[in-house]
């Protein structure tokens, strides 16, 4: 493992799957023989006052294509979704997003350009899909890591890209909605894993983040599987002390209508033993879908208010689970 920008020796505690990488691994992998082997980067945050993005471009090399996907929450309440796919290519953009590194583990740039969906709220994605202004997008953002890249116990099984590594930092830049510059600055996570990937093959995962600053951050996930028992994730950096998660319990409130989360309350500890409790409200929802081969699973994108060791702050929550256990 690396050890972390910053950090003293001594004060990084091993990640329970962390292993070496190079620069080529800021790349697209050569695949898998695997029909669903994806390749997968990740950039999301926001400026903590109401004005979010998350996105992700996925390669599916074995099925000849690349996605990208892009989702922006606006202080004024409105979301604003895009989506494109594109013949497989070793370019690491597609549809609205393009990414691009600078420096290896350092510095990434997100490009933006395209047309997405303006809906009056996140929710309307699932309740009200045909109301929405089509609007053009553009714009830059500029990711600079706070730390070398980490990697952590997640939990999820074969079915969904084991190998990842991820890194808090911070994100500014300007983003062009329908002709309205959209300035954002602050916290942000980006993430790249790659292995099979099937949307359908793990029953339910819970992911939160709250990022406070380069000594100070919480993620945490809680991953179901398939015996019916559940697996706890993810790290806390306390102090500039950075240690995995290694058990967490999640009390959740869902949404009667839509199924997805509203409340959490998270209660974690890192295997030096420290608690950490981060309770969360997801105010605005994007209920988004996956399809394959008939099957149907929700990935439900929330922009979350959080509470974590007397600090407040805005982060992005994500529930994913089937439609047989949501529509339940």
């Amino acid at each position: 493992m690396r050890c972390l920008a910053g950090v003293q020796p001594g004060t990084v505690r091993p990640m329970a799957t962390a292993q070496a990488l190079t620069a080529d691994d800021e790349g697209f992998h050569s695949p898998g023989p695997e029909e669903q082997w994806s390749d997968s980067l990740y950039f999301g945050g926001g400026d903590g006052q109401g004005t979010a993005f998350y996105s992700r471009i996925g390669r599916r090399p074995n099925e000849g294509r690349v996605e990208g996907a892009l989702g922006i929450w606006l202080a004024d309440g409105r979301f604003v979704l895009a989506f494109g796919r594109d013949a497989d290519r070793d370019e690491i953009a597609s549809g609205p997003v393009a990414y691009e590194c600078g420096l290896p583990f350092e510095l990434w740039r997100v490009r933006v350009d395209g047309v997405g969906r303006a809906f009056a709220r996140a929710e309307d994605v699932a309740v009200a899909r045909d109301e929405f202004e089509e609007v053009e997008l553009g714009g830059e953002l500029r990711f600079c890591a706070w730390t070398e890249p980490f990697s952590f116990a997640s939990g999820l099984t074969d079915g969904v890209a084991t190998r990842h590594y991820e890194q808090p930092g911070s994100i500014a830049g300007v983003l062009e909605v329908g002709g309205e510059r959209v300035p954002l600055a602050g916290a942000g996570m980006r993430d790249h894993s790659w292995g099979v990937r099937d949307w359908q093959g793990v029953p339910y995962w819970r992911w939160f983040g709250m990022l406070i600053d380069p000594e100070n951050f919480l993620l945490i996930n809680n991953v179901g599987t398939a015996d019916g028992g559940e697996t706890a994730g993810g790290c806390l950096m306390s102090g500039g002390t950075l240690a995995p998660i290694v058990a967490c319990e999640t009390d959740s409130e869902l949404d009667p209508e839509l199924g997805c989360q509203r409340r959490f309350t998270a209660r974690a500890r890192d295997d030096l033993g420290r608690d950490a409790v981060l309770e969360g409200e997801a105010v605005s929802v994007a209920p988004l879908r996956q399809r394959r081969d008939g099957r149907l699973t929700h990935v439900n994108e929330g922009l979350t208010r959080l509470r974590w060791d007397g600090r407040e702050g805005w982060g992005i929550s994500e529930y994913l689970m089937q439609a047989d256990a949501a529509d339940g």
